[in-house]
């Protein structure tokens, strides 16, 4: 029995994609001005990795603050790639 409960409490996403954008955070179905909803839904998701993309333009802030969120509510590996100007 222990085993069916450690099987169903592990689930999550292996790998979750974030974009952020100089306007908007978007995970999924999720789009915000804010990173707080972003987060909440990786959270939700409980990935093993979070890879972020951002945009050259997207101020460095934008980014620092959903990391500084996500940081202090879940530990997965993450990485991040940055696109042209434009995205």
């Amino acid at each position: 029995m222990a085993a069916a409960l450690a099987a169903g409490c592990t689930g999550g996403a292996d790998r979750v994609e974030v974009t952020i954008l100089p306007d908007k955070y978007v995970v999924g179905a999720v789009t915000s001005e804010l990173a707080t909803p972003a987060v909440d839904e990786v959270v939700r998701l409980k990935p093993r990795e979070v890879h972020i993309h951002a945009c050259t333009s997207t101020p460095s802030s934008r980014i620092i603050q959903f990391n500084v969120e996500l940081n202090a509510r879940l530990e997965a590996k993450r990485t991040l790639s940055l696109t042209a100007p434009g995205c």
